[in-house]
């Protein structure tokens, strides 16, 4: 079950964003990754306890990181003799002092392609755009 606050975050995240079915990553040291199936008015999420610890670090000022993918509705290729595979928009912040800061395409490509641990690059996953994120304003967690 989500808290109002954390249901107010989620509203405020996905206020300009299309889709209905999301992965959403947070990295505060530790990733954790839960399922958000967007519905009118609604969200059903699979770990609620991810949106709250979101909500936990924005409100306390805590440095993360924040990934979202997107399930679209286009094809971006079938597997032989198999399903077709949604094209996969892949978008992030950086949240700090209780800010969003969105990642450009640039720096979303860059930190999907680029080995962790070597800093060589790595090729990008078939079938993800990497996106631009969108401003999120977060004054209405504060009132």
């Amino acid at each position: 079950m989500l808290s109002s606050a954390a249901r107010t975050l989620l509203r405020l995240l996905f206020l300009d964003l299309a889709g209905e079915r999301h992965i959403l990553t947070l990295h505060t040291g530790y990733a954790m990754s839960t399922a958000i199936t967007l519905g009118d008015e609604t969200f059903d999420v699979e770990h609620p306890v991810v949106v709250e610890r979101l909500y936990e670090a924005v409100v306390s000022g805590a440095q993360a990181a924040l990934i979202l993918r997107t399930f679209t509705t286009h094809t971006s290729h079938t597997e032989p003799g198999g399903p077709n595979i949604p094209l996969k928009q892949v978008r992030g912040w950086r949240l700090d002092h209780g800010l969003l800061y969105p990642l450009d395409e640039a720096q979303m490509f860059d930190a999907h392609c680029t080995d962790s641990a070597s800093g060589e690059p790595i090729p990008p996953e078939p079938g993800v755009e990497y996106t631009a994120a969108p401003a999120v304003d977060l004054s209405e967690l504060r009132r």
